[in-house]
């Protein structure tokens, strides 16, 4: 009898396949055969890799390492597993441990979330992995099957709560708390999950596919953001009682959504409480979508100019609904503009070029992040971690940002790139390192570090304003110079060169001088 068959036996003889239709059970046991190649393929088909594999581990080594995708789900036959969550600023939570019948690894693989804890064998262990395509077939197709990954999603629901910008910083008896009143529920595509007007009573974390946030009705339609897997919308259902949505939230696919109601979240102690209003305001501030329905640095709501914005937004010169223009009639070349956006930025990346378009004779748009109305960067980013903020700028939440890259992919204007990890800080000298003269002998003295590094040893950088954020080896684009009370390109141009103007300002001078 081959191994695989004596195998796949063990893994079907789990609890997490009692009952599962017998049809969908001999489809395990066909791709557990495709695996270790002894199916009997048809003449003519294409041969492809099988979606069921059987790993044995040595105690102490990784299975899945947080922050990686991770597209399998794993079945525990033999021996013992531990689950670690790294926490920013905090030390890591130990979650749990697995043993012989029990799984883990649905979320990522359900959702195609990076692994949210790293998963470490105990002792010498033997796993089953479920390939994604296979586990979303059994998933769909048999109730009981859905009913245990769903019940397992929620008794590890804490894991995905710490992974998300609103409970990141809660602790292990709030997060507790929420797991306890938590919901779930699965819409289809197109499907209202809040209307505009209605009472704002629950918090929604996107667990797999996609939502939109829509204002108006019909042809008028205005998408103002997009939210998933990972992401939380409602937050302004915390930060005001009676709180109302201010747009509709629609099912772009079909979608499971974790509902939390406002009374849970009420339940919390008041410390832990407070520190969640100041999440949700930080994420949201009054509110991303109200501020993107009644104006702000964006003014989505302005029709008039939509000629204009529109042929602005396609030749790569729209920035936060204004235009940033060089004047070559006045630029001396000094190239403050860009040395300033690098002295604001701890990282030492330019946000600016100086590259862009011709609009009159001695102005230039300048290319830059535009902020658009439809953020294709956002609908990009399956991590949660770009989002609209109160005055309508496009943001990136870097806790989530996995540097995947896909956010530039989807960007049509080529403004975001990536920014390569700084090299990691050398060990501090010895004391016999430090000698004058014989201190060569002794090796040489390591080169002073590149980047700071907080206690946790994560890159991290200040950016505009103070902030400390973590960018090295993530994502990057111009920010608006978000914290500072000025666009530091602006201001520190010498001969005013280079300014903000309203768009129909410049077609105007365009059509005067035509």
């Amino acid at each position: 009898m081959p191994q695989s068959t004596t195998r796949v036996d063990e893994l079907l003889a789990t609890p997490l396949f009692a009952d599962v239709d017998e049809r969908l059970l001999e489809g395990v046991r066909k791709e557990a055969a495709i695996t270790d190649g002894t199916f009997a393929w048809a003449p003519g088909v294409a041969r492809r890799e099988g979606f069921v594999r059987f790993v044995d581990v040595e105690a102490g080594a990784a299975i899945v390492v947080q922050g990686d995708l991770a597209t399998e789900l794993f079945v525990v036959l033999q021996g013992r597993v531990e689950a670690v969550q790294a926490r920013p600023r905090r030390s890591p939570h130990t979650h749990k441990k697995y043993g012989p019948g029990e799984w883990f690894g649905e979320v990522s693989a359900h959702s195609h979330h990076p692994a949210l804890a790293t998963f470490r064998a105990v002792q010498a262990t033997r796993l089953a992995a479920l390939e994604a395509r296979l586990l979303t077939q059994l998933y769909n197709e048999d109730d009981e099957f859905k009913q245990r990954i769903d019940a397992g999603y929620l008794d590890q629901l804490g894991l995905h709560l710490r992974a998300s910008s609103l409970c990141k910083d809660l602790d292990d008896e709030a997060v507790a708390t929420l797991q306890l009143g938590a919901e779930l529920l699965t819409v289809d595509e197109d499907d209202v999950v809040a209307r505009a007007g209605d009472r704002a009573d629950a918090v929604f974390l996107v667990r797999a596919g996609a939502i939109a946030c829509r204002a108006g009705d019909g042809p008028t339609a205005r998408v103002l953001a997009f939210y998933k897997g990972n992401a939380t919308f409602g937050e302004h259902a915390i930060t005001a009682e009676g709180a109302t949505w201010p747009a509709t939230f629609q099912a772009i696919t079909r979608t499971a959504l974790v509902k939390i109601e406002r009374a849970q979240w009420n339940k919390l102690s008041a410390p832990a409480h407070s520190g969640l209003v100041r999440a949700a305001n930080r994420l949201v501030g009054s509110d991303d979508v109200d501020a993107a329905l009644h104006g702000g640095a964006q003014d989505i709501g302005t029709r008039s100019l939509l000629d204009e914005l529109h042929v602005m937004v396609e030749r790569e010169s729209v920035k936060g609904g204004r235009a940033l223009v060089i004047d070559r009639g006045k630029c001396v070349r000094c190239n403050m503009c860009v040395e300033s956006c690098v002295a604001v930025h701890d990282d030492h990346v330019p946000r600016l070029s100086k590259v862009g378009t011709a609009v009159v004779t001695d102005e230039v748009l300048v290319t830059a992040c535009y902020h658009c109305e439809v953020p294709q960067c956002m609908l990009s980013c399956d991590y949660a971690a770009i989002r609209r903020d109160p005055q309508g700028r496009i943001r990136f939440e870097y806790d989530n940002c996995v540097g995947c890259a896909g956010c530039i992919d989807g960007c049509p204007y080529g403004v975001i790139r990536l920014v390569e990890p700084a090299p990691p800080a050398p060990p501090p000298p010895t004391f016999l390192q430090t000698l004058p003269l014989i201190g060569r002998l002794f090796g040489a003295a390591p080169a002073p570090a590149v980047a700071p590094a907080d206690p946790d040893g994560k890159p991290r950088t200040v950016g505009a304003g103070g902030k400390l954020n973590p960018v090295n080896g993530k994502t990057v684009k111009c920010d608006l110079c978000a914290g500072l009370p000025f666009e530091a390109c602006v201001y520190n141009c010498p001969t005013t060169a280079i300014t903000r103007r309203q768009p129909q300002s410049l077609f105007a001078r365009g059509s005067d001088r035509a």
